[in-house]
Order: structure tokens, then C-alpha cells, then sequence
């Protein structure tokens, strides 16, 4: 099982992923990093699949020479011809054998996060071949591999706001958490998270951002908690008798008079 998220900010992209690759065969997982910068462009990848699949597509990236500055059409279309003709590769060479696991060809999902023109744009290439553009339209986010169902039933309270990167990060870290923590099997920690701003740099978290995210995350836990609370608890009764007036009300009132 796998889970990788992106989500475009109005300064960058943000991608993320836990770092678990299960065996189908033995129920065992490893943990492996998921993301990659594609070449020297301010790209990233992160594919959901075949795992030997996913490895040929990424070399085959890596050695793509393109052109950020020029049309997205163009950027697009080099993508897509990097990892069509492996996906249909594979397929021809599958051999089909009665076990499963190995009765259905190896497939893969990729997702790029680019900047082109210090725009964020995030790209799925599918298994069989489509591809979409998850702009505003979309929340400008998407979530590839068996985990995306938690992944956008988390997001989706939050997926039509605007977001900077800082907010894209903490976003994306609880999307992660919450969604290795719903899950049986197959996800699992620690998280990678990536950011790439405008100008086209890439960062990759490290433990010490990684552990801020995390007690932000908590904090943000509870104050939906307590906002909760506040929400449920019983409005307070309201009394409406009309008071008397005292003694040294009355006294009063008849002196001025």
C-alpha cells in the first residue's frame, strides 16, 4: 500500500508520502523513499504501483531534458512519453501465471508536482494511460495509491481553501498521520515531505520541521476538540422575571419626587 499527496499553494507545491512498500507475496513491508526530484528540473515524482515498474520509469526521467520556461502542453507531453511506453512494456512482457499477484500485468500511477512559469501544477499520468491536471478546480490537491480514499476524506473540509506553504506543509502532515493511523495495513512512518516554491528550489523536510509539524498537527486536534465541546455544551438558562425593586430603591424614588 502506498499513499502520496500533493497539494499546489499560491508559493509553491507540497508533496508528501509515508514509507512503506509491501511485499504481496510475503505480507512484509520496507520502508523506502517515495519522492524524487526528476533530473535537475524543479520536478517532483511519486508513483503508486509495481515497484520495479516505478524504478524504470524513473530512470527513464531522469534522463529527460525539459523545458519548464516553454508551454505545459509541451512539459506535459515529454512526461507522458517517458512513461507510456514502459507501462505498455511491461505489459507485453507479462507472463501470466495462476497465483495471485502475479495473474494481472504490473501497473503504476505517477504523480508529478512542477513549476512552470513559477506556476504550481500537479500532474497524474495514470495506469492506463490518461491524465489530468489537479488544478483550482480540483483544490489544487490529489492523493495517489491505495490510501487516497482517507487522504481525501481528510482533506476535504479544507481543500477549497487557499493555502501558502506553510499551511500546504501542516496540511499535508496530518493528511499523512491520520490517514497511516486509519489504516489496517500497509501505510506506515516515518513521513517525507517536499516542498518546491516558485523559483523552482526543492527542500526536503527534515526531523526537526518534521517533529514541529507533528505537535502543530496535536494542537490543531485540539481545538477542534474544545471548539466541539464549546458547541455541544448546554446554553445557559436566561432569567426573565422581572426583579423588584429594594427598599432603598423605593426610598430613593420617593425622596427625588
Amino acid at each position: 500500500m502506498t499513499l502520496i499527496v500533493a497539494l499546489g499553494c499560491t508559493d509553491g507545491i507540497v508533496m508528501g508520502s509515508d514509507s512503506a512498500s509491501t511485499d504481496s507475496t510475503s505480507g512484509t513491508k520496507s520502508p523506502v523513499i517515495k519522492i524524487q526530484q526528476v533530473g535537475t528540473h524543479p520536478v517532483l515524482v511519486g508513483g503508486s504501483g509495481d515497484v520495479g515498474l516505478i524504478q524504470r520509469i524513473t530512470e527513464s526521467l531522469n534522463e529527460l531534458s525539459l523545458n519548464c520556461n516553454g508551454r505545459f502542453k509541451d512539459t506535459r507531453r515529454a512526461l507522458k512519453d517517458a512513461v507510456l511506453p514502459l507501462q505498455r512494456e511491461t505489459a507485453a512482457d507479462f507472463i501470466a501465471l495462476p497465483l495471485q499477484g502475479f495473474n494481472v500485468p504490473p501497473v503504476a500511477t505517477v504523480m508529478f508536482g512542477c513549476i512552470q512559469h513559477k506556476v504550481p501544477i500537479i500532474l497524474e499520468i495514470e495506469m492506463g494511460g490518461g491524465d489530468t491536471v489537479y488544478g483550482e478546480s480540483y483544490g489544487n490537491f490529489n492523493a495517489i495509491g491505495s490510501g487516497k480514499p482517507w487522504a481525501q476524506a481528510i482533506m476535504r473540509p479544507h481543500v477549497r481553501a487557499k493555502r501558502d506553504l506553510e499551511l500546504g506543509k501542516i496540511q499535508a502532515y496530518r493528511t499523512l498521520e491520520d490517514s497511516i493511523e486509519i489504516a489496517a495495513t500497509g501505510l506506515a512512518p516515518p513521513i517525507h515531505l517536499y516542498t518546491l516554491n516558485v523559483a523552482g528550489t526543492i527542500a526536503k523536510l527534515d526531523p526537526a520541521e518534521l517533529e514541529r509539524l507533528k505537535k502543530l498537527c496535536e494542537l490543531w486536534r485540539e481545538l477542534e476538540r474544545e471548539a466541539l465541546g464549546q458547541l455541544l455544551a448546554p446554553d445557559k438558562e436566561v432569567d426573565t422575571t422581572i426583579p423588584e425593586p429594594s427598599a432603598e430603591a423605593n426610598a430613593e424614588s420617593a425622596g427625588d419626587a
